[in-house]
């Protein structure tokens, strides 16, 4: 075996073990939450769906999933406008210190959150608008902003200009030059981004944390109950967020295939 086959084979092990140790975790937390008993126990001794229906039949649980999905939306769609915006801005200005604002866009990617968390914290005190899950959103959507700016960036820089530059020589105006032949370009791309700020911001724990205290946030109300009193519940509800997750990333990525190549459905 040459040195290039033995590159290949050292490169396939080391790529499944990372697999591995990445999905372990899932293989231990599902079996954990189908068991009937009142303690986390691995492997169960009895297997029900106890767990599941405790969850959903409680008040406080359903209230902070709900909560959760309210404010990732909300965060989602205020970073979606946003991240795409400031990429076309940047794209298509001449705007000076052009560099340094991108760095600054992308700062929450290495800012400790917490860092974060105390700076909004503050001036929603000073604002008087502590305990209110709209700032929540927005800080949520300031953290995610920085993946919806890579995302729809490397994907505005595969788009040929050219197809709008001949909509304009069409008789077609700026606005709709733009949205009949860039826009679909970058759909697929804002679709994964959105996707994944929605994600973030339902897992985001310590600005919540900060920002809201009459009200609780599903991980705020996990990390609750797993220090006050650690119920199998926790596991049912990580079950359910894994198999959730894993259902919407692989809903984007069919919807991005059957949208198809990004300039074949540009139209003017």
């Amino acid at each position: 075996m040459d040195s290039n086959g033995r590159a290949h084979k050292i490169l396939a092990v080391y790529f499944w073990l990372i697999v591995l140790f990445l999905l372990l975790p899932i293989f231990v937390v599902i079996p954990m939450s189908l068991t009937a008993g009142d303690l986390l126990r691995f492997p169960p001794e009895d297997w029900g769906l106890r767990w599941y229906r405790e969850f959903f039949a409680s008040h406080s649980w359903v209230q902070a999933t709900w909560l959760s999905v309210k404010i990732a939306v909300i965060a989602s769609l205020l970073a979606t406008a946003t991240g795409t915006l400031t990429v076309i801005a940047l794209d298509r200005r001449d705007l000076p210190l052009r560099s340094a604002l991108l760095h600054f866009v992308s700062s929450p990617l290495i800012i400790p959150h917490v860092f974060l968390a105390v700076g909004v914290f503050v001036l929603a005190v000073k604002l008087r608008l502590t305990n209110n899950e709209y700032i929540v959103a927005g800080a949520h959507a300031a953290v995610t902003l920085p993946f919806i700016v890579l995302i729809v960036g490397s994907a505005l820089k595969g788009v040929d200009r050219n197809i709008e530059r001949a909509a304009r020589v069409l008789g077609a105006g700026p606005v709709r030059a733009f949205r009949t032949a860039t826009l679909p370009s970058l759909i697929p791309s804002m679709l994964a981004g959105a996707t994944l700020s929605f994600f973030i911001s339902f897992d985001e724990l310590i600005i919540s944390q900060f920002l809201l205290s009459s009200q609780e946030t599903l991980p705020m109300k996990i990390w609750a109950d797993v220090r006050l009193e650690l119920k199998p519940t926790v596991a049912a509800v990580s079950s359910l967020l894994i198999i959730v997750s894993a259902v919407a990333i692989i809903g984007a990525e069919v919807l991005r295939r059957r949208m198809g190549p990004p300039s074949s459905k540009s139209t003017v």
